[in-house]
Formats: structure tokens, sequence, C-alpha cells
């Protein structure tokens, strides 16, 4: 940050403290561990779960403001804590600022279904056959989980 307050470079009308807040907007990435090998970087792989102290961050902030959490699906998450405490969750692939504000305020119409399961702990995804798509016990969302097209 240069010179001056963050308080000059918000909108009227958005709090720039948590406290403050009315609501708050949140957009994760899907967790992946990182791998060092240039290949290897180019593909997000590892757990499906948040590492617990970036979790209990997040978990913090749900638990202080309503959040509407958008989380970046470039594959499955580990999310169920997350979905329990937000005050909205969506699911995108790839959308906008804009448009993530678009739906968040009624301006446009949300739609679409998850290509793939949600699981509910790392545990869940060891016990399911690697072989078989949507596999595991008692998903947080299920396979084609979502909004009518």
């Amino acid at each position: 940050m240069l010179d001056g307050d963050v308080e000059d470079l918000l909108p009227a009308g958005v709090a720039h403290r948590v406290g403050a807040a009315d609501l708050a907007v949140l957009r994760l990435r899907t967790p992946h561990e990182p791998r060092e090998n240039l290949f290897e970087s180019f593909f997000h792989s590892g757990s499906l779960a948040f590492p617990e102290p970036e979790l209990a961050e997040i978990l913090a902030l749900l638990d202080r403001v309503p959040t509407l959490v958008c989380i970046n699906l470039e594959r499955a998450a580990v999310i169920p804590e997350i979905a329990e405490r937000a005050a909205a969750l969506i699911a995108d692939f790839g959308a906008s600022d804009d448009a993530l504000l678009d739906v968040a305020f009624g301006r446009a119409v949300p739609e679409g279904r998850l290509p793939f399961e949600l699981p509910r702990s790392m545990a869940a995804v060891a016990a399911s056959r690697p072989d078989v798509p949507n596999d595991t016990q008692d998903p947080v969302f299920a396979h084609s989980h979502g909004l009518p097209l």
C-alpha cells in the first residue's frame, strides 16, 4: 500500500474493518499442496482440505460476520465446516468478481450443477475406491447438486 488510508480507496458503503461490516464476501481457491517440480506445479494435487491454520482463519471470519463464500472449484474440496457456517456458498469455475457480485445482489440468476461430489473429509476420500467417481461416504454435496439450468 502506498501513502494514504485504505478508507480512501474503498467505495462508499464498504466497511474497512470486519467488525463494521454487515456482510463479507470471501473468494477461495480449491486447496492444494504446492509441488516443486516444474511439470507438477501446473497441476494442483494433494489434500482436498484446507490446512488447519487457514481453515481456522476462514471459520473465524464466518463466525464473526455473515459471509458469502465463493470457492473456485478447479477440483473437489473438503469444506463441511465452511458450508455449514457460510451465510451463502457459491461454487465457481472461473467467474469474475463482477459476475459474482451480480449474483450476490440479484442482478443475475445463478445456475449450475456440480460436476463432482464434495467429500465430507479426507478420511472419506481415503476410504473411497480410487477408480470410481463420486464414491465417498456421505458427501457434503453430491454429484449434480445445484440449481436448475
